[in-house]
């Protein structure tokens, strides 16, 4: 501060409280970036913080000093620590600042402002001072340059006005607070706003964390399927023991267009017993008979799922609607195919999947009739599971579906008589040995190894997982694979060695040797053309990615290394616009390595794959590194795999893909993670431009409320001679501080559901509120 520009950079460093770069400095005082750099220290002091090209007074201490530095004339000792000294002295570099952001907001352009002006820093040290909360509420709320953080951020805007508000609601002291406070989350809840579908499946993921209330309201939303949406969210309710979810089955089923369970046929045992639709009468008008096929077995998987958590009675009769639905998706024959070829090779794949998914379905009612006592439902169905598969012309699809169907009726509990429960093992059995049986597809009995072991992923569009392992024919299984694995000349397919090693011990002498041969068979294959190696190391780079996996849990370090850097080379070989897949891949696989060097492979392609690829961007490649962090126990990640979570899922959120946002939601809250699965349900809406559909029902109504009140303590008011309006504010009950107002207001946030409160409380800058809230909900 020996220097005039020194000191003007001293007091805009006081002035602003906040952080300021280089170029804000040098824009600020009119000098070169390189001056203001050689004035100011290049590592922090006990007086300035240096962190990332930015320079920020540090403590009560240095702001005194440059305070007392910048007076002129004679100063009383500890005068310059009073705030009204300091503001005298900082105001000429406080108008800079705030003139630097007038400019920016009408000549420059918030593109081209100073980076303080788009900083949350700065903003919140405006509002904590009330001389400037006017002009921070004004800069916070500016819909340009809320545009341009967004551009920058996805949720910075937003996030900028929500601790705005948690400033203003700890230091709310007038009804004009409390309408900054109003301006700060409106603006953030219009920043929520947009016209997009809820996307499908991430309803029940809401019904998972409790919520069974906004699920319904976002089931609603979904542009197609709603009987599904809705029988997915009965069946995730139920299974977190709410009462609303027999409610919420008979809305998805009057959707669908077949009725309650108060309906025609409503016992679930007789129908199942009898095999008659008694269920499908559809009502008259309902549009329901031209549901789609997949729509139908969709709904009736969800319901039966939703039967296993219900009371025997309604258990039966959700069995038996269950059951409805699947023979009226088939009461049609297929309709032939308009192209021949790939066409009806394509059809007939899709009606083999129809074929397994009521397959498994009927297994899950099944389970549902043992537990809820009918024998003879459960044997009907069980039976039924196995002739639905006989007409899958597929042998591998059909040994997979008939383990799945097998590992389906394992999931019983202890309401299941021994009786059903041998019925039930028997005919498990039975399709174990049937399927390993048909197929000697390498990938058919990884699958079939890994549905028998218990390892099926849980996740919105599968049934109950087994509950009950069949070890015995897992190790069959996951045996025959090895051994096929280890006996080909050909890389295994992708996740096959995976699958069947993690079903065997993980030091297992076979499941070594396969790794041992599909690392050697990757790593030196022969290949006729440089396209032809081009085009296989992707394949290549997930089979060396998953030996190395085997080999590290095996304890086999070295080995597991020497994989992983071979898997990362050839990696390398793929061409640059199509490498962002293939480094997920092998980082997903690699991720959770005991071996620390395993794991830094991992962490390197995963940086890779963010930072070093060209090309379309890959929504699959940030998504399949989030899934492979949170399969990773949440105490257990390291820093490198937090970062890779928040990067991951900076990136999806990015480029508003929703899909994939709402897979990892659905991953998360079936992991146990909580926490993660609502702020990806909350990534997820604003990826898909969704408001909250709660949201305008509960503003509505407190906006209603508020005026109710606002009458009440108006007429309350006159009657005992006091004026309303503005006047009332002063004669706030005692129980209800502003303060405790402003903190409920901001903790439920916009819409309130304390606005009533608030209404009785501060009458007049209620009615302003209400009318804020009204304009905002016509947007």
């Amino acid at each position: 501060m020996r220097t005039r520009t020194g000191a003007h950079l001293a007091g805009l460093l006081a002035a602003a409280g906040a952080p300021l770069s280089a170029s804000d400095l040098a824009r600020l005082i009119g000098r070169s970036v390189a001056k203001v750099t050689a004035l100011l220290p290049a590592a922090s002091t006990p007086d300035i913080s240096v962190c990332a090209g930015s320079w920020e007074l540090r403590g009560d201490d240095a702001l005194a000093r440059v305070v007392r530095n910048l007076h002129v004339g004679p100063l009383a000792d500890g005068a310059e620590r009073k705030t009204r000294v300091r503001e005298r002295a900082l105001a000429p570099f406080r108008a800079a600042l705030d003139a630097a952001i007038w400019a920016a907001r009408i000549e420059w352009g918030w593109d081209r402002a100073p980076e303080y002006a788009l900083s949350q820093d700065f903003a919140v040290r405006m509002l904590s001072r009330r001389s400037e909360r006017h002009g921070a509420v004004r800069l916070l709320t500016d819909a340009r340059r809320a545009r341009t953080l967004e551009s920058r951020h996805p949720d910075a805007a937003r996030d900028q006005l929500w601790a705005g508000a948690a400033v203003v609601a700890a230091s709310a002291r007038s009804a004009r607070d409390l309408e900054d406070l109003a301006a700060l989350l409106i603006a953030a809840s219009r920043l929520d706003a947009g016209d997009g579908a809820v996307p499908r499946r991430l309803a029940p993921v809401v019904a998972l964390l409790g919520d069974t209330e906004r699920a319904v309201a976002l089931a609603r939303g979904v542009r197609t399927d709603v009987a599904i949406e809705l029988a997915y969210v009965a069946r995730a309710a139920a299974s977190i023991g709410d009462s609303r979810a027999d409610e919420i089955v008979t809305d998805a089923l009057v959707q669908i267009g077949a009725p309650g369970p108060h309906g025609d046929g409503g016992a679930g045992a007789a129908a199942i017993d009898a095999g008659v639709a008694a269920t499908a009468v559809v009502p008259a008008g309902s549009a329901a008979p031209d549901a789609p096929v997949g729509a139908l077995l969709r709904t009736a998987q969800a319901v039966a799922g939703t039967a296993l958590y219900l009371s025997p009675e309604s258990a039966l009769a959700r069995a038996g609607q269950a059951r409805a639905l699947i023979e009226r998706a088939f009461a049609a024959p297929p309709g032939p195919t308009s192209v021949e070829g790939l066409r009806s090779r394509q059809f007939r794949s899709a009606r083999e999947h129809e074929q397994v998914l009521a397959a498994t379905t009927y297994a899950t009612i099944a389970v549902a009739c043992a537990q809820a006592g009918d024998h003879r439902g459960a044997v009907a169905a069980a039976r039924d599971a196995r002739t639905q598969l006989a007409a899958v012309a597929d042998a591998a699809h059909r040994a997979v579906g008939l383990v799945d169907t097998a590992a389906r009726l394992a999931v019983r509990t202890a309401e299941c008589s021994r009786w059903s429960a041998l019925v039930l093992d028997l005919v498990a059995g039975d399709a174990a040995v049937d399927a390993l049986a048909t197929t000697d597809d390498v990938a058919a009995l990884a699958a079939i190894a890994r549905l028998l072991a218990g390892g099926a992923e849980r996740d919105g569009d599968n049934a109950e997982p087994p509950a009950v392992a069949d070890l015995e024919h897992a190790t069959l299984a996951a045996g025959r694979a090895l051994d096929r694995i280890a006996a080909d000349d050909a890389i295994p397919p992708r996740g096959a060695l995976l699958s069947a090693a993690r079903v065997l011990s993980p030091d297992a002498p076979l499941a070594v040797r396969a790794a041992r041969g599909t690392f050697e068979r990757a790593r030196t294959a022969h290949h006729a053309s440089s396209l032809e190696r081009r085009t296989r190391a992707r394949g290549e780079a997930v089979a060396l990615a998953e030996a190395a996996a085997v080999f590290d849990a095996a304890g086999v370090e070295a080995t597991a290394r020497a994989a992983a850097h071979a898997a990362r080379d050839a990696v390398s070989r793929v061409p640059a616009a199509a490498r962002a897949r293939p480094l997920a891949e092998v980082a997903a696989v690699l991720l959770g390595a005991r071996d620390a060097d395993v794991r830094a492979v991992a962490e390197a392609a995963a940086r890779e794959e963010r930072t070093g690829t060209i090309g379309r961007w890959d929504a699959a490649a940030p998504a399949l590194l989030v899934a492979a962090v949170l399969r990773i126990e949440r105490r257990e990640r390291s820093p490198a795999q937090r970062e890779i979570l928040d990067t991951g899922i900076l990136d999806l959120r990015r480029g508003e893909h929703a899909p994939s946002l709402t897979m990892l939601a659905d991953l998360a809250a079936r992991h146990g993670d909580a926490a993660c699965a609502a702020e990806l349900v909350e990534h997820a809406l604003r990826a898909a431009h969704v408001r909250d559909p709660l949201r305008r029902e509960r503003a509505l109504a407190a906006v209603r409320d508020a005026s109710t009140v606002l009458a009440e303590v108006t007429r309350d008011a006159t009657v005992a001679g006091r004026p309303g309006g503005d006047a009332a504010d002063n004669a706030a009950p005692a129980a209800l501080s502003i303060d405790d107002t402003a903190r409920a207001w901001l903790h439920v946030g916009y819409p309130i559901a304390g606005l009533r409160a608030l209404a009785a409380a501060h009458p007049g800058v209620a009615e302003r509120i209400a009318a804020a809230i009204r304009r905002d909900l016509e947007v």
